[in-house]
Formats: C-alpha cells, structure tokens, sequence
C-alpha cells in the first residue's frame, strides 16, 4: 500500500483559481500490474495486465463488497469503464495511410481529404454516443509516433520504443447524479460495467482488420 497525495488546480468563474487536495490509499498486487485507489471522491482500478472482462469485474465488485462490508457505502455518482490500447505491428509505418492494413478504412477514409503526395504524421479523431439511460460511450483514436500514451504512475508494463503505433480509446460510463441517491452496490457496478463493456468491445472489434486480429492472437510475423 502507498498513500497518495494530489493535488488539483480548479479554474471556475471565481477571479481565482481554487486548490483542492486530496488523500488516499493505492493497493498493488505482488506484480506491480494491477492496483486500486481509494481516495475520498473515488474508486479506481487499474491494470496493465489484461486478460478477460469477467476477472475485472470480479476485482471491481470485490472491492466494493469490501467497503459495503465496512459499512462504508457512499452515493454513486459515475461508473466508468475505459479501456486504452496502444497497437504496434512489425510494419514500417512511415505514412498514417499505411494504418490501413490494421486499422478499419472508415477510421481512416478523412486523410484522403489532404494531399495526396506527402505522408500523413498524425490524425486523430473523437465521437460521443448516447447508450440511454444515462450512459454513454466517448471514443478517441489517433495515429501517433511518439513514446507511449499509456503511462501509469503506479504499475508496470512493458517497455516500448518511441514510434509509430495506433491508439484506441473507449471510455464508457453511466451518471447517477440528478437521480435520487444509488448506495454503493456491488451488482449496481456490475451490471453498469456489462452494459458499457458490449458497445465498447464491438466498437474495438469494428475499429480493427483481420489482420490486426491475426497478429494479436499471434497468427501473424
């Protein structure tokens, strides 16, 4: 466990910006891959170390049980569920249309607009789309070449070079405030990460070719 100590310039309509500080808590496992964070405002799990949708779950609703035990059940105000993936193939990119091999043409059919004679450095792009009943899905994607976007504090994860690479990013969620108070649940999460986690994991599969997914299952050199 470490403590966790932040600190947040807010800028509002006051003449002067106001200073919030917070505490907290963050557990690790033994591997440095996977931690939690409780803070006054806020649970958060982390890991580097994907495998399946249900082993997050499991973590996530354990851990709300814990504090629900503890007596501890604060007003639900937003869960969120974003996942971040940084894609590297063996190929030389040295153009964003060269993307095109990996990544769905439909996320790449804008840089036709430009000229056609010089490469592409870098797009990027973002949509939001209403789930209903106060949910919704944030989606960004982007062509870089760069060092990595994902750069946890806590955690470990493997190194990569500075270089072209893809990101895709879904962040799901759904907003609880308006509505009368929701206690902390464990199934309430659980269902809401569900629910999020389809839309956001056929979006991923659209947004990839056969290729890509070749390569990750390791099919591909």
């Amino acid at each position: 466990a470490e403590s966790l100590n932040q600190t947040d310039l807010n800028f509002g309509s006051t003449a002067s910006p106001q200073v919030q500080h917070r505490a907290g808590l963050v557990l690790q496992d033994a591997t440095s891959t996977s931690s939690l964070t409780l803070m006054s405002n806020a649970m958060t799990y982390e890991t580097t170390a994907y495998s399946e949708f249900s082993d997050l779950v499991d973590a996530v609703t354990a851990a709300c049980r814990a504090l629900v035990e503890a007596n501890v059940r604060p007003a639900i105000q937003r869960i969120g569920l974003r996942y971040l993936d940084e894609i590297r193939v063996p190929d030389q990119i040295t153009d964003g249309r060269e993307w095109v091999r990996w990544i769905d043409h439909r996320l790449l059919a804008h840089l036709a607009v430009g000229p056609v004679d010089v490469p592409v450095t870098a797009t990027q792009g973002i949509t939001t789309y209403d789930l209903g009943n106060r949910r919704g899905l944030n989606f960004q994607y982007a062509a870089l070449n760069q060092g990595p976007v994902v750069a946890p504090r806590y955690l470990r994860r493997e190194a990569f070079p500075a270089g072209p690479f893809f990101v895709l990013d879904f962040d799901g969620y759904q907003d609880f405030t308006g509505d009368a108070p929701t206690a902390l649940n464990a199934e309430v999460v659980g269902a809401c990460l569900a629910a999020v986690h389809t839309p956001a994991g056929a979006a991923f599969q659209r947004s990839i070719t056969d290729d890509a997914r070749a390569l990750f299952r390791g099919g591909l050199i």
